[in-house]
């Protein structure tokens, strides 16, 4: 494995997952079934297609959010403006674009497990690269990870999936989760 760093909190993970596990997790989630993904908001879950149309699989696994931590957190920032590091999200989100599908600008929300427990950082593992169109854009960069590669950035970044211009782009997305010291 090998870390890039893109600066503002923002670094990619290449050769994290093998070609066969990529290809095992997407088999995974088209079995599970998609979805049209919402939105979060003050009013609770929304469609606004305008801002995104992707679709997405919701579903809470420990047992494989621990696997992938085990293999990574020596690679994850250990401790965060007073707050350590404990594991990943369990709540872990399938994304799929098909073609002329996005997320436009915006910023990921932190999960609270407890008072002393959130997450602070968006962790996204890029599933495949056969597709056109499709970066995770920052204000400043465009990133096309390689396949196999995670994505780690605060969640109080904005950033956007510039839309799909062809081919089906596949992201296993959940969160990095750390506990305020005391």
């Amino acid at each position: 494995m090998k870390k890039i760093e893109y600066g503002a909190g923002v670094f990619a993970i290449q050769g994290f997952l093998t070609a066969h596990e990529c290809d095992a997790y997407i088999s995974d989630s088209e079995a599970m079934g998609y979805d049209e993904a919402e939105i979060q908001t003050a009013r609770g879950s929304q469609m606004y297609k305008d801002i995104r149309n992707n679709d997405r699989v919701i579903f809470d696994d420990a047992v494989m959010a621990n696997n992938i931590f085990n293999r990574i957190e020596a690679m994850l920032p250990q401790e965060l403006d007073g707050w350590e590091l404990v594991g990943l999200n369990e709540r872990l989100r399938f994304y799929r674009y098909e073609p002329g599908q996005y997320f436009k600008w915006h910023r990921d929300g932190s999960y609270a497990r407890s008072e002393k427990e959130a997450s602070l950082l968006s962790f996204l593992i890029f599933l495949n690269e056969d597709y056109e169109g499709g970066e995770i854009a920052f204000r400043w960069d465009k990133i096309k990870p390689e396949r196999g590669s995670v994505v780690v950035f605060p969640h109080a970044m904005m950033h956007q999936g510039t839309t799909v211009e062809s081919g089906v782009k596949y992201v296993l997305r959940t969160d990095v989760m750390y506990r305020e010291i005391a």
